[in-house]
C-alpha cells in the first residue's frame, strides 16, 4: 500500500449526481479488478473509499455518485488539483481458469469493479454475460461499458431493457435452466444478498463486492466488520482488509 499525491487530470460528470474522475497513476503497485483506493478530501478527517473502474499505467479512473458532503466536494474537484490517494487497498477478484461460463451482475456505481473485472476476462476469452441494472436509462452509462461483451439490460421504469430489477431477469434465466460457472456481483446490498442467496440454492460460486463504512481503509480500526461463517460459527472479517471481496455463500446478512 502506498500514498501518493496525484493531479486531477478530469472529473466528468455523467449524469445526475455521478461522475467520473481521472487522476495520475503515481503508484508503482499494480491495482487489480475489486481493489480499492482511499481519498483524502479537505475538511474530513477519514478518508471516502473507491472502487478503482479503469486503470492503465499513467491514470486511474474512479465512478461515483455524490451522496454528501465528501462526494460533493469531491465532484468540485477540477484539473490540475491534487488528491492524497491510499491504494491498492483490498483483496481482488478470484479468477479460476475453470470459469468458462462467466455472469457479472451490477447496479448503481457498483458496476465499477465490475467494469474493470470485464476487461481482465475478455483477454483471457472467456464467455461474458453482464447483467446491469438501473432505475431507468439516464443512469445506464453505457458509454463506459466494455465492447465485446453480451450485454442484458434492465431499469424499473421499463425505459431501456427488461422492465423491473436486474435481478428478477437473473432469477428468470436461471429458472429457464441456464447456470453459469460462476458469478460476479456488485451494487445495492438489497442486490448482493439475493445473488449470494440464489448462488446458495444453486450451487453457484459467487463473489461479491461489499461496501462498507471505513475508517482507515488498512485493517487497523476494525471499523468496517462483517460477520462471515467458519467451520464452527461465524468470525469477524474486515471488509477493508480481508475484502471487500468475499464469497457470496459465507457472508453472515444483519
Amino acid at each position: 500500500m502506498e500514498i501518493k499525491n496525484c493531479k486531477v487530470i478530469k472529473n466528468q460528470k455523467i449524469a445526475e449526481k455521478h461522475f467520473i474522475l481521472k487522476f495520475e497513476n503515481k503508484f508503482s503497485k499494480e491495482f487489480l479488478p475489486g481493489q480499492f483506493l482511499m481519498v483524502a478530501l479537505p475538511h474530513f478527517y477519514l478518508r471516502r473509499p473507491f472502487s478503482v473502474f479503469k486503470v492503465n499505467k499513467n491514470t486511474i479512473s474512479i465512478l461515483y455518485k455524490v451522496v454528501g458532503k465528501g462526494t460533493e466536494i469531491l465532484s468540485k474537484m477540477k484539473k490540475g488539483n491534487i488528491l492524497n490517494i491510499l491504494g491498492p487497498c483490498g483483496n481482488e477478484f478470484n479468477i479460476e481458469q475453470k470459469y468458462e461460463n462467466i455472469w457479472i451482475i451490477g447496479g448503481g456505481t457498483g458496476i465499477a469493479p465490475l467494469i474493470f473485472l470485464s476487461e481482465k476476462l475478455k483477454r483471457k476469452n472467456k464467455n461474458i454475460t453482464f447483467f446491469y441494472g438501473a432505475r431507468n436509462k439516464n443512469l445506464l452509462f453505457f458509454d463506459i461499458l466494455p465492447a465485446g461483451i453480451e450485454y442484458v439490460f434492465s431499469t424499473n421504469d421499463g425505459s431501456y431493457g427488461y422492465k423491473g430489477t436486474i435481478f428478477s431477469i437473473v432469477e428468470k434465466m436461471i429458472k429457464k435452466e441456464e447456470k453459469p460457472d460462476v458469478i460476479y456481483c456488485g451494487g445495492p446490498e438489497l442486490l448482493l444478498q439475493k445473488v449470494s442467496s440464489l448462488s446458495v440454492r444453486h450451487k453457484i460460486p459467487s463473489f461479491i463486492t461489499l461496501e462498507n463504512f471505513m475508517g482507515c481503509g488498512m485493517g487497523v480500526c476494525y471499523g468496517c466488520v462483517i460477520k462471515v461463517k467458519e467451520q464452527n460459527g461465524w468470525e469477524y472479517k474486515r471488509v477493508c482488509k480481508d475484502g471487500a471481496i468475499f464469497r457470496g455463500e459465507e457472508v453472515i446478512w444483519q
